[in-house]
């Protein structure tokens, strides 16, 4: 019987050795690394850029002969309109500038403008877009028109205007 006992012990033993071995193993073999950290970016002006280009032209409708319209470019990024000698109910002049989206990644441009007009009794100013998504490397106009649209009597009228465009890039 104590043979039958020894060797249940041995079995047990072996059995318990095996066990401990695997696990020890499995604890051994298993190592878990991390990397961790962070990332930044920076923005940078440069990414994005917008401007006007060329010569502006202009027009004028229904106005008397001497209306008259200056437009013109004055750096990347400001244009001037002068119109002056409206003086019929109607009369309208308009200045295209292109404006090109010259930056140097794969932005899109979206356009927006808000107009600021000191007398909107006697002036309606407007604006209009060609095309007023413009993706790098290309170009679209800005249409501005001044329309007089009350008779003038008794004092001149003049009148402040702003157009003011807004691009924002779309990644």
């Amino acid at each position: 019987m104590k043979n039958k006992q020894m060797k249940g012990l041995v079995i047990v033993l072996l059995l318990v050795a095996v066990l401990v071995l695997g696990v020890g193993y499995a604890v051994i073999t298993n190592v878990t690394l991390n990397v961790t950290g962070q990332a930044s970016a920076t923005t940078d002006d440069a990414n994005f850029d917008v401007m006007f280009v060329g010569t502006p032209s202009f027009n004028k409708t229904g106005a008397q002969a001497d209306a008259t319209i200056t437009a013109a470019i004055q750096d990347d990024y400001t244009a001037t309109i002068q119109v002056g000698g409206l003086k019929q109910v109607g009369d309208v002049v308009t200045a295209t500038y292109e404006v090109e989206n010259v930056s140097p990644e794969a932005i899109t441009a979206n356009l927006s403008a808000l107009v600021n007009n000191s007398n909107t009794e006697y002036f309606n100013v407007t604006y209009s877009f060609a095309n007023p998504s413009i993706a790098q490397g290309e170009t679209t106009t800005i249409t501005v028109s001044v329309q007089l649209i009350k008779v003038v009597v008794t004092t001149d009228q003049t009148a402040t205007i702003d157009v003011t465009i807004t691009a924002t890039p779309q990644g």
